[in-house]
């Protein structure tokens, strides 16, 4: 049986670490959306949502997804990481062609008016540090991948207060900010991962065919994802408004922040739950994490509820304060997702991207057919319903699927009444402003109670990594 201290501790190792890397790239770049929202218009940001929301798809697509397979064939042990990181420069060289083309087809669609090259540019070196980014993360040089990502937001940040305040560039700041800021972590990203020393002759065909027939496949997935996440955004600005757009853009980012919170966890959660693939309790031991990171979604998910009308009278300009109308159905979306997420590991684990598609493409189809009944009756609250409705079917499959690999117990009494109290929490949103904050707040403490096992387990989980990594450090 593996030594339980030595994996908890590992678990919460890289946790800690990706928190550092991610609270920089995820969490401060979520404090820029007051700048965003002072300088630019509701039309406008609407506009650079929907940039943003089409550069998320071609990116993947341009390069077949190959990042992913850098990351899960690099943390094979029997790889040769060498002929990975060739691969990896062959399919920079390659995406260089399909991101000339969008250049020039960007000059014929009129929100990219002036702006072409710099979101030409920032995709291509978006696509450079995602592949060598990940190629770090597979190498397990996780420390390297953090200040990856902190340099990444401190760049924006920078860039952001050059472009947008100083010389008030709006939108083309923005891009131009954002391609500067890639550009540099390419860089920082292609030496420190060691792919300046290889070059693209004798590639190892046969290692590039398995790489491509695991990443070809999470390209539909990821296209379906994109529908799921960015799809309504489109929808909503052809059928209402690009200002109405601009506003449920804003309603994403509070919900954003537990994705991300699970998205740092689950980086780490990789590394454990593939030591853990032959363990003899590996059952017993997902469905314990399984169990702590239910308790901290859900308690999160009521805490956001919680502060989402007073958080947004400070967060954002009055023009944007009406986003809060949409994050209820958001929220619960985004807790299930992040559950989902969790328990896809599993076909990371056993390789299978088509469990990764199959899930993402029910979302997929569920979300357009209720964006496309729900948005002409009941506006931006059917493409906020239809995203909490992708997600939800997204978890229930991949809980259902995953089955062959391992058995997640969702029916006990602890999960099924913290499903109802966020139900709940989420309809008292809607109330007078007073008595819904009074009744959420109980709703909250509810939560807490019911769970609050789980959370003194994470607490004590992290508080014996600090002491015995300091106790350490004294030595």
């Amino acid at each position: 049986m593996p030594n339980i201290s030595k994996r908890n501790n590992n678990l919460i190792k890289n946790t800690l670490i990706f928190t550092i890397g991610n609270f920089a790239s995820k969490f401060l770049t979520f404090f820029l959306i007051p700048l965003y929202t002072s300088v630019l218009t509701t039309s406008e940001f609407g506009n650079v949502d929907l940039i943003f929301t089409i550069i998320t798809v071609l990116a993947p697509i341009f390069t077949l997804n190959i990042s992913e397979s850098v990351m899960l064939f690099t943390l094979d042990s029997e790889s040769n990481k060498k002929d990975i990181l060739k691969i990896a420069n062959y399919f920079l060289l390659l995406s260089l062609i399909p991101c000339i083309i969008s250049f020039i087809i960007f000059n014929y669609i009129p929100i990219f008016n002036n702006i072409e090259i710099f979101v030409a540019l920032y995709l291509y070196f978006l696509i450079g540090n995602q592949i060598f980014l990940c190629a770090l993360k597979g190498q397990k040089k996780v420390k390297l991948y953090t200040i990856g990502g902190v340099l990444n937001t401190f760049l924006l940040i920078i860039f952001n207060l050059i472009f947008l305040i100083i010389f008030k560039l709006g939108v083309k700041g923005y891009f131009l900010s954002q391609f500067l800021s890639n550009l540099i972590v390419f860089i920082f990203a292609f030496i420190f991962s060691g792919a300046f020393k290889v070059n693209i002759k004798s590639i190892n065909k046969l290692l590039m065919k398995k790489m491509i027939k695991y990443s070809i496949v999470l390209i539909p997935t990821t296209f379906m994802w994109w529908i799921m996440n960015s799809s309504d955004r489109i929808m909503v600005t052809s059928m209402i408004s690009e200002s109405a757009n601009g506003i449920y853009a804003i309603s994403y980012k509070l919900p954003t922040l537990i994705s991300t919170i699970i998205a740092i966890f689950n980086q780490a959660w990789l590394f454990s739950a593939i030591e853990e693939k032959n363990s003899d309790d590996k059952v017993e031991y997902t469905n314990k994490i399984f169990s702590l990171i239910f308790s901290l979604l859900f308690i999160l998910g009521v805490g956001l509820m919680l502060i989402s009308k007073p958080f947004m009278k400070i967060y954002v300009s009055n023009d944007y304060y009406v986003a809060w109308k949409y994050m209820s159905f958001l929220i619960v979306g985004v807790v299930f997702q992040s559950l989902g997420t969790f328990i896809s590991t599993s076909y990371n684990v056993n390789k299978d991207s088509k469990g990764f598609l199959f899930s993402a493409l029910l979302g997929a189809l569920i979300n357009i057919i209720l964006n496309f009944i729900l948005i002409p009756i009941i506006g931006v609250y059917g493409a906020a319903c239809a995203t909490s409705m992708s997600y939800i079917s997204v978890f229930a499959f991949r809980l259902f699927d995953t089955k062959k690999y391992i058995k997640i117990d969702i029916l006990k009494k602890k999960y099924i009444i913290s499903f109802i109290i966020l139900l709940l929490s989420a309809l008292v949103m809607y109330m007078n402003f007073i008595i819904s904050e009074i009744l959420l707040l109980l709703l909250f403490i509810l939560m807490f109670i019911i769970n609050k096992n789980e959370i003194n387990d994470i607490l004590k989980l992290i508080l014996n990594k600090i002491y015995k990594g300091g106790k350490h450090g004294k030595k």
